[in-house]
Parts: structure tokens; C-alpha cells; sequence
């Protein structure tokens, strides 16, 4: 007969960590993209005083020519990757999770990856089949799920289809519908470019806003995951969810 325990697996540290690394990173690289425009464009300005007779033209090459370098160029690439980044801090700390919970109940560690393949699925609907089915933790609703389904299918829209929504067929209308997301009474700050309505098959546009957005729906899974999990394993030893 096997002692009871409490549990060792420490789960709102995984939470905290993630969050943690996810805001990290976003806030990192910002902050080093905005020094960098700061700096150019200080040159920028210098060189642009000291031309004889400068004029609007002069303005227009020199200074915002590098205002638009970034604006339009660097930053987008920042919030392109940050969105893919941010999907992998996702995946990386769930599975963790889901390893930990099936090791402390002496069960298939590869489960994740079964469910995956089983259903043909990506590790959001992966992860939701996992703990609604398996380990019988409800913590999240059908709406945040649908959250976290949209930022996956941006990501995989970014990384497959240079970013461009009218090229991504099976994730199409689920970016469509997340331009339309009202968060904290506003949308959540990705936009397509359009004409008469009509998508003009452009990469879209996304800016901090829809970064703080990620990170908002990321933080509210690990926290509640994390706090659902402590709840339901921390007063025994290994059992099946």
C-alpha cells in the first residue's frame, strides 16, 4: 500500500514562469527595437540640420524614411515573431504541465502527442480534449478555448502563410472573426488591410495592442490551469486524473 504525500509537482510555479517568460521576452525586445529607432533617428535628425537649405523632401528621406523602417518594417517583424514566440511559450509550458500531471498519476507522459495525431489536431484542441476528457480539470470556458484557438491560428498563419489571412484557407474566417474581438473595449488591435471589405491579401497588420492581448489570454490559462491543478492533486499521491 502506497504512503500518501503531498504533492511535489509545483504547478503555479510552471504558471508563473511562463507568464513570466512570455512577458519577458515581449517587453525585452521591444524596449531594444525602440532604442534602436531612437537612435537612428537622433542621427537622422543631426544630419538633416546640417543641410544647407533643407526642405520637406530632405525631411522626408532623412528622418521619416527611418520612422518608416520601423514603424511599418521592424516593428511588424517584432510582433510577427512575438505572436509564434509567445504560441511556443505556450506549447512548451503546457506540455509541461500535462507531462507532470500524467507522471505524478503514473500514466502515458506522451499523451499530448497521441491526442495530437489521434484527432488531427494542433496542441490548443490537443490540450482541451487532455484536460476536459482525461484529467477531468474544467477550468477554462468554450470561449477563452476559442481565445487561445485564434492566437494558434495567427501563428500558424504567420509561419505557413507569410502572415497573409486570404492565403490561410483552414484559418481564414477564425482571423477574420478575432479582427472583430472587442478586448477591454476595444478591438484587439490586429487589422486587414482592405478594400470595399474585401481582404487585399496582405499580410496583416498587427501592433502592441494585440501582443498585450497574447499575453492577457496566456496569462489567464496558466493562472487558472495552474490554480486547478494545485486544487486537485495537492492532498494525494499518484492516482488516475
Amino acid at each position: 500500500m502506497k504512503e500518501e504525500f503531498q504533492i511535489v509537482i509545483p504547478f503555479n510555479v510552471y504558471s508563473a514562469s511562463a507568464v513570466s517568460a512570455a512577458r519577458r521576452y515581449v517587453t525585452l525586445v521591444a524596449e531594444q527595437i525602440s532604442q534602436a529607432h531612437a537612435k537612428e533617428r537622433n542621427e537622422a535628425v543631426q544630419i538633416y540640420r546640417e543641410i544647407s537649405n533643407p526642405d520637406e523632401a530632405d525631411y522626408d528621406m532623412g528622418v521619416r524614411s527611418v520612422d518608416r523602417d520601423f514603424e511599418e518594417g521592424f516593428f511588424q517583424i517584432l510582433y510577427l515573431n512575438s505572436v509564434v514566440y509567445l504560441y511556443m511559450i505556450f506549447e512548451t509550458y503546457v506540455s509541461r504541465h500535462i507531462t507532470g500531471i500524467q507522471r505524478f498519476c503514473e500514466m502515458d507522459s506522451e499523451i499530448l502527442s497521441r491526442l495530437k495525431k489521434k484527432n488531427n489536431c494542433g496542441i490548443v484542441e490537443a490540450t482541451q480534449i487532455y484536460f476536459n476528457d482525461h484529467a477531468n480539470i474544467n477550468f477554462f470556458t468554450d470561449d477563452q478555448w476559442g481565445q487561445l484557438k485564434e492566437i494558434a491560428h495567427v501563428r500558424h498563419c504567420i509561419v505557413h502563410d507569410a502572415g497573409i489571412p486570404r492565403d490561410s484557407n483552414r484559418n481564414r474566417d477564425s482571423i477574420y472573426k478575432l479582427e472583430k474581438r472587442i478586448w477591454r473595449d476595444q478591438p484587439v488591435g490586429l487589422q486587414i488591410d482592405r478594400y470595399q471589405g474585401r481582404d487585399l491579401g496582405c499580410p496583416m497588420n498587427l501592433n502592441q495592442r494585440f501582443l498585450e492581448y497574447c499575453l492577457s489570454v496566456i496569462e489567464e490559462f496558466f493562472d487558472a490551469l495552474g490554480t486547478a491543478a494545485e486544487g486537485k492533486f495537492k492532498e494525494s499521491g499518484p492516482k488516475n486524473p
